[in-house]
């Protein structure tokens, strides 16, 4: 984690706990000489915890002091009545009627005039309307029903009526609402009357022939769909876990780069051939994994390869070439080249040039490590942003709570 995100989490922190002691301390329930201020009705009640202290009798007493909403002036709770009344008389038929002719579900709200009124309402009749006001359209006659309607309504502890009627008609269904009706009729007929153990389902409703087939789920269709899915997204995931696996790999050759080319320089500036280094650091990582004394390191496991390959007769020549293709990566290119030229040329300088390589090797592993801990530091970011939304939900919610009370 570098320093600017340490700065950036400690300055969260400090906000965080400057806004909870600004919720503890910046708004005072309690005012000069005791006074505690009553919420606007409509807000409702709220409770506050406090502590009271009596001389010899009560010492910091946990008291629980419900606050009652302040009520409206009567002006003001006749002018939430009428508006109240306006948005029933508006609201009450759908669109399209009155109230001299309803044949669909009225509107009824439990609350109007922004919540501020309260409606309590009472049909005249329930075998005509129920209490959601859905009209039963069997039970209405065809002239109209006459349906008396009582909104009781309430504005704080003042109460007023609202009295009025409609007439009620059945709706008039046409085409496939009124085929749809009649085989509900049909069914619940015979629920209600027949008692054996089936249903017998209509072959015709009002002249009209019926035909009945269950309804397919299309498993098939939806399990094909969901293997060609399947088929597309194996793919994408093989390919995502290879280029992880490849990055993993190239990370971990990066980190053996270093050691490699300064036991290659330790070993021929010793006097030792470019063959005999190659065997001898290829041997010791052999020697090391059949004791589990050290992981796996891929660019050791291509030396040893590369070993064998020369055991087996091939040239160094080659063998080295093939070491840097099977790696694919510019500083084992490097590395070979330099073993390559020496092999044509001679051992002049070889020394100087590994000291040089080995330092360069280590330069671009502290870059890399740096690297590496960037992008550990940005994977933690996401789990330090949860801890965050839940210190502040642990911080704001019971402010909330209490806000809304």
């Amino acid at each position: 984690m570098t320093k600017k995100q340490i700065v950036e989490i400690l300055i969260v922190f400090a906000l965080l706990a400057a806004g909870a002691f600004y919720m503890e301390h910046g708004d005072k329930e309690i005012g000069t000489g005791g006074i505690v201020q009553r919420n606007a009705y409509g807000d409702g009640s709220r409770e506050i915890d406090l502590l009271v202290n009596a001389d010899g009798i009560l010492e910091d007493y946990s008291y629980t002091l419900t606050v009652e909403e302040r009520n409206l002036p009567e002006e003001e709770a006749k002018e939430y009545f009428e508006r109240a009344k306006r948005e029933i008389d508006a609201s009450f038929c759908c669109e399209g009627q009155n109230i001299d002719h309803v044949s669909r579900q009225v509107n009824i709200e439990t609350a109007y005039a922004q919540n501020m009124v309260k409606a309590d309402w009472q049909f005249s009749d329930y075998f005509y309307i129920d209490e959601d006001g859905v009209l039963a359209d069997d039970n209405l006659s065809p002239q109209g029903t006459l349906i008396d309607v009582e909104a009781e309504l309430s504005c704080g502890t003042y109460r007023e009526s609202y009295c009025f009627s409609f007439m009620a008609y059945p709706e008039t269904l046409e085409g496939e609402q009124l085929l749809i009706k009649q085989i509900d009729t049909y069914v619940n007929k015979q629920q209600s009357e027949e008692e054996t153990d089936y249903l017998t389902l209509p072959d015709s409703v009002g002249g009209v022939k019926l035909s009945w087939s269950e309804k397919k789920e299309h498993l098939v269709l939806k399990v094909l769909l969901l293997e060609g899915f399947l088929l597309f997204l194996f793919p994408l995931i093989q390919r995502s876990r290879q280029r992880d696996a490849r990055k993993k790999y190239e990370s971990s050759l990066l980190l053996d780069y270093p050691e490699m080319v300064s036991k290659f320089n330790v070993l021929v500036g010793a006097g030792m051939t470019i063959k005999q280094a190659w065997n001898i650091i290829s041997a010791q990582y052999l020697d090391k994994r059949k004791k589990n004394a050290i992981p796996e390191m891929p660019a050791f496991e291509e030396m040893a390869r590369t070993w064998r390959e020369i055991c087996d007769g091939e040239s160094e020549k080659i063998a080295y070439q093939r070491f840097a293709d099977r790696i694919r990566m510019a500083p084992y290119h490097r590395f070979v080249r330099l073993l390559i030229n020496n092999l044509q040329k001679g051992n002049s300088g070889l020394c100087m040039l590994l000291e040089q390589e080995s330092e360069r090797a280590f330069a671009e592993r502290r870059m890399h490590a740096k690297k590496l801990g960037e992008e550990a530091s940005t994977k933690l970011l996401f789990p330090m942003i949860l801890m965050l939304g839940i210190v502040m939900a642990i911080t704001m919610v019971p402010a909330i709570s209490e806000f809304k009370m």
